[in-house]
């Protein structure tokens, strides 16, 4: 019985200086057990919610609040928000251990997030830890022995994932896995990182706008067309009731349920002649969130400016000299 005690004991002993020798080697310092026991917990993981890609590939970057920074032709949509994973630090013994160090560093490399269609790449992997004035740094990272140490704290982690089109839609998601280190003694908290891929969204012209048919003055007017098909003059313009024109009507396509936001740019319209008159002060009445089923239509009006006896002539973007309006959507 005595000597299998002690076979026991030399046993253990070695598995302490091999684990002791394994965190040297990865750059922990030798910094004393304190005697309580640390406690890691996850308070928030991390998500970088909703997204559509519609080209190529491009990145989401998430900073300590949360924020997203995107490069390429992709959107986020605040209906799936964006959160930072956020741990908690404590020791059972905190005014006592307060001084002692420690390594926080990341269990393995970030592995991609899974789901229904290709991989996505998560990296660049940052903290903040405002008690040990550490803001947006890389892991690993050393809190060295000292008075000003302090215990508890909280840590908050975020990263960047890079999307390519076509990135088929649904939930993606991967483990991240985070360890605190001290001496012999090591801490492990883990959370799921997600993401979730929705349908980009797209906008199709069904019916074109269409001003009528108008008359001039010497004082130079406007024609407005409302996403009603009316239209009011102003100044010298006048309508003609026999051709009232109408509105453009447009189709969109989205994730169900999801918010977007709608801009413009002026459009030219010209005749055979190369006279013009501007289109400016876009109106539409698309209420701003995509159907449950996915589709929906949208109508559009505008301002036609009238210039001072305007040249009578058709006049249209398409005709030389002219220029169309474009129509941006974009998930909020």
């Amino acid at each position: 019985m005595k000597s299998s005690k002690k076979l026991v004991c030399v046993f253990t002993l070695l598995a302490l200086l091999a684990v002791s020798n394994s965190l040297l080697a990865q750059g922990v310092p030798p910094i004393n057990q304190c005697r309580g026991a640390w406690v890691v917990n996850t308070v928030q993981d991390m998500n970088f919610g909703g997204f559509a890609v519609e080209a190529g590939s491009a990145t989401i970057t998430m900073n300590s609040t949360g924020g997203l920074t995107t490069a390429g032709l992709v959107s986020t949509s605040t209906t799936i928000p964006a959160t930072t994973w956020i741990v908690n630090v404590d020791n059972t013994l905190a005014s006592a251990c307060a001084t002692h160090g420690f390594s926080i560093e990341l269990r393995k490399a970030p592995r991609p997030l899974s789901g229904p269609g290709g991989n996505i790449p998560l990296d660049n992997i940052r903290v903040t830890i405002p008690a040990y004035g550490l803001n947006d740094v890389t892991l690993p990272q050393i809190i060295a022995p000292g008075p000003g140490n302090t215990a508890p704290f909280t840590m908050t982690i975020y990263g960047e994932i890079t999307v390519t089109s076509p990135q088929t839609a649904g939930q993606y998601s991967s483990a991240l896995d985070l360890l605190l280190f001290q001496t012999n003694r090591r801490y492990r908290v883990v959370t799921t990182v997600r993401a979730t891929s929705i349908v980009p969204l797209s906008i199709a012209e069904i019916a074109p706008m269409n001003f009528g048919t108008i008359a001039g003055g010497p004082i130079p007017g406007t024609v407005i067309l409302n996403t009603g098909n009316g239209r009011i003059a102003t100044g010298d313009a006048q309508l003609i009731a026999s051709a009232p024109g109408n509105a453009a009507t447009f189709q969109l396509t989205g994730a169900p349920n999801n918010t977007y936001s709608l801009s413009y740019s002026n459009g030219i319209l010209a005749n055979a002649a190369g006279q013009q008159m501007s289109v400016t002060a876009f109106t539409d009445n698309s209420g701003g969130t995509i159907p449950g089923s996915g589709t929906g239509t949208f109508q559009v009006g505008a301002t036609l400016n009238v210039g001072s006896n305007q040249p009578a002539g058709t006049y249209s973007t398409s005709i030389g000299g002219g220029n169309p309006y474009t129509v941006t959507i974009n998930y909020n």
